[in-house]
Parts: structure tokens; C-alpha cells; sequence
């Protein structure tokens, strides 16, 4: 017979036990026990007896008995003492790597706070610098806006002295102080730049629209119908990354009555393909000069600012920053009467704000800001003008400019623009169509005209 204990493991009743059921249950209830005063049923209906008290158990008593011992699962034991030192040794490990981990987010924490701490620092120095530069600065601005324009050779050698070396900033900005911050320019432009966009009209380019500039600084570029395709190209490409604040007029050549010359074949048959060989100053006349000069005078331009350099070489040499550039003889406007012999009656000025850079200065400004450039400076060329006069120089030591005007000598390497132009022996060959009278030898005169614009005419 089987029954179950409380720790519901089961065993077989021993005949002790089955005795003491059967009495129980035979003898009105009455608790019968082999050993008497030993077990007392603790309930009628109870088949197990209870202990009544521990002392009166013997070893004999207890021998009677026939205990299920549960058996011990040594391997489960085992096991189980395994899988406990398992989870020990893991959460100990867990518990370094917390640690670890810990350690390593607090060390980056640190680090993340002492660069920003040592930023902060920088940001604060850059600040302090950059107030103390801008004071700096503003103090220099200060002292040339209080410098007006000259007035006399000896106040024009003071005011080259304060501008010479100066920053390209520091010298456009006192230009547009004196000349355009002024309520009554109406439709005038009195500060204009004129440019072929060499490397160093590039840099004054950069520097104006930098400087918030451009908007009232209009730039002026002369086609002579004769240049690089390249050049052309680059037109767009200037227009292109400098966009809206950029006000480009590119004048064109002027016929014998003054009109522009929209293409090379109209050049041609106006004058002809060899004038600029056969007589260059009227090619420079008609090509440069006249266009520049009615587009000044349109303007009201008191100011024009070139990209001449010192290091040029040749009549740049001794090149100051601030020069006054007469009317050319013959001109109508340089026979106004004035007794200042820099009144704007008599001429303009030009300003010259990187005369005292070098090659490798203007170089490195344009690739460090991403100034773009001709492209033909990359095929060889240190000096852009027309296609006809422009070559690679032979000597890269004979002189950045030592590719122009190949064939011309060495006095004639200078732009027209910037020589000490004679008008009227320039127009020797360019005859006014406008007279209403034909002179005597009329005919004759009409052949010199033809001959004129083939640019077959001969000096006398």
C-alpha cells in the first residue's frame, strides 16, 4: 500500500502502519498504537498518526519504521553547484565590464567637456582678437577717411605715403568713402574698375564684391573683337560666380563715326585686319581708348581703378597707389581753365591698390579664395591681351609682361591705356565724316579714306 507524505513523495505503508489504520478505524475510533502512549491520532479520520512527544521516541521505536529517504542526484548536485559558480563568475564579469564601460563614458565625458573648455578659450581669444582687430581696424579707417583727395603734387606724394603697402580693403574703401558716400551722385558712377581680367584685376574683383562694393562700383572690360576664345569664354564665367552684385559693361571697338563695331568682320571692313600692325596707335584708339573714355564720360567718373603692379616691370616700376591722369591732348575736356592742377576739369584719377604686390602674391590670393581665372595661364601664358600680340614668354625670368607685343620692342610692351596718349597724332588717319564742304583734291581725299580703312595709308 502507497501513500503520500507531506513532501508528496510516495512509499510503501509498513505493516506497522496498516495495523494502526485498521485499529483506528475498528475501535471506535480510539487511538491503538503497537507501542502504547507513543502516537495519538490527532484526528479521527486521520490514517497518520501524530507525534505526540519527541522524548519518548527510542532508536528502536524509530528502527520499526520504514522511512523513504529521498535520494541525492549527485550529478543534478553538481549541476546545479556548477550553473551557481557560472552565474557567480559571470556577474562578476558583468560587473567589470559595467565598470569598465562606466570608466570609458566618464573618460569621454571628460575629454568632450575639456575640449569645449579649451574651445571656449579659443573662441574667446579669436573674439578678443578679432574686437581688437576690428578696432584696430576701424582706427586706420578712421585716419584715411580723414584724408580727403589731393589738392597739390605735394599733398598727392603725402597721401601715396599713407596708402603705400596698405591692404587692397583699406584703400578701395577710402576711395568709395570720398567719392560715393555722397547723397547727390544721382545716375553717376564716380569710382569705376576697368579690367581685362588678369590675375590682378581678379583680386580687386574678389576684394570689392568682398567688401559689399560692387553694387555701386560698375566694372568696365574693352573687347577689341581680337582676343582669346578662352576670354570670351571667361566673360560668362566671371559673370557666372560673382552673379547679381556684378555690373560688367564690355565696351566694343567705334567706327569712324563713333558707333560700336559688333564683330571682327565689321572691324575688318571699317579699317582693316592689319591695323593693329600697320598703325597700332589708332588700333589702340579706336579699340581702347574712345570706348573707355565715352563710357567714363557717360558715368561721370571722377576715379578708375587698374590692376597695375609695381613688379610688372618696364613703366610700372616706380608705380604709386594714387596717380592724376590728365585729358589726352586734343581732347575737348583738357582745355577747361582751372587753377588746381588735379580738378576734375583737367582729368581723373587712377588708383592703383595692388602696386605694391608681387606675381606670387597675387597668385596665392587667388587660389587660396577660390578666385577663378583665365584658363590660358595654364597653358603657359603669364599675360593675356589680343591673340595677335599675346605669346608664351620664352624666359620665365624675362618678366611676367615679356609675352606681349612680341615684335613691337621692348619700349612697347606697355597696354594703351596707360601710355601718355597723343589724340590728335593718333587720329592723323582717321578723318571726320561729317563735313558737309568737300575740299579741294576731294577725290584725293576719298582714296586717303579708303586706303584708311584697309590701313593702306603712308606717312609722309
Amino acid at each position: 500500500m502507497v501513500i503520500k507524505t507531506r513532501s508528496n513523495r510516495t512509499r510503501e505503508k509498513s505493516p506497522t502502519s496498516v495495523i494502526k489504520e485498521h485499529a483506528a478505524n475498528v475501535d471506535d475510533k480510539r487511538s491503538v498504537s503497537p507501542v502504547p502512549g507513543l502516537f495519538r491520532s490527532s484526528s479521527p479520520e486521520s490514517p497518520v498518526p501524530a507525534l505526540r512527544s519527541s522524548s519518548m521516541l527510542s532508536s528502536s521505536t524509530l528502527s520499526s519504521f520504514d522511512y523513504d529517504v529521498p535520494k541525492v542526484d549527485d550529478a543534478s548536485d553538481m549541476s546545479s553547484s556548477s550553473t551557481a559558480s557560472s552565474r557567480f563568475t559571470m556577474f562578476r564579469q558583468n560587473k567589470a565590464v559595467k565598470w569598465i564601460l562606466g570608466a570609458v563614458v566618464k573618460l569621454v565625458i571628460m575629454s568632450v567637456l575639456l575640449r569645449m573648455q579649451r574651445q571656449r578659450k579659443v573662441d574667446d581669444s579669436t573674439n578678443d582678437n578679432a574686437t581688437s582687430g576690428s578696432s584696430a581696424e576701424n582706427k586706420q579707417l578712421d585716419k584715411l577717411y580723414a584724408m580727403p583727395l589731393p589738392t597739390t603734387p605735394q599733398e598727392l606724394s603725402e597721401v601715396n605715403g599713407e596708402l603705400a603697402g596698405l591692404d587692397p580693403e583699406f584703400i578701395l574703401k577710402w576711395a568709395h568713402h570720398h567719392l560715393h558716400d555722397s547723397p547727390e551722385l544721382g545716375d553717376s558712377h564716380p569710382l569705376v574698375q576697368a579690367t581685362s581680367f588678369g590675375p590682378t584685376g581678379l583680386v580687386i574683383l574678389d576684394h570689392l564684391a568682398l567688401h559689399n562694393l560692387l553694387d555701386t562700383i560698375p566694372v568696365v572690360t574693352m573687347d577689341t573683337l581680337h582676343l582669346f576664345q578662352e576670354s570670351y569664354t571667361f566673360y560668362e564665367t566671371v559673370q557666372s560666380h560673382y552673379k547679381s552684385p556684378l555690373h560688367l559693361t564690355i565696351t566694343k571697338p567705334l567706327d569712324m563715326i563713333e558707333e560700336p563695331l559688333m564683330s571682327k568682320a565689321e572691324f575688318e571692313d571699317a579699317y582693316s585686319a592689319n591695323l593693329w600692325k600697320d598703325d597700332p596707335k589708332l588700333y589702340t584708339k579706336v579699340t581702347k581708348l574712345e570706348p573707355m573714355q565715352q563710357k567714363l564720360e557717360e558715368w561721370d567718373a571722377v576715379m578708375w581703378i587698374t590692376g597695375r603692379r609695381r613688379s610688372q616691370g618696364g613703366e610700372r616700376g616706380k608705380l604709386d597707389v594714387l596717380e592724376f591722369e590728365p585729358y589726352p591732348q586734343g581732347s575737348d575736356m583738357s582745355s577747361a581753365a582751372n587753377s588746381s592742377p588735379f580738378h576734375s576739369s583737367k582729368g581723373r584719377w587712377k588708383l592703383n591698390p595692388l602696386a605694391y604686390w608681387s606675381y606670387d602674391q597675387v597668385w596665392s590670393y587667388i587660389r587660396n579664395n577660390d578666385v577663378p581665372y583665365n584658363p590660358l595661364y595654364d597653358q603657359g601664358y603669364t599675360s593675356i591681351g589680343d591673340e595677335m600680340t599675346t605669346s608664351k614668354p620664352d624666359n620665365a625670368d624675362e618678366g611676367e609682361r615679356s609675352g606681349r607685343f612680341a615684335g613691337f620692342g621692348e619700349s612697347n610692351k606697355e597696354c594703351g591705356l596707360h601710355v601718355d596718349f597723343d589724340f590728335e597724332a593718333a587720329s592723323d588717319n582717321k578723318f571726320d565724316l561729317e563735313e558737309e564742304e568737300e575740299p579741294e583734291g576731294a577725290e584725293n581725299v576719298t582714296c586717303d579714306i579708303d586706303k584708311a580703312r584697309k590701313g593702306e595709308c603712308s606717312e609722309e
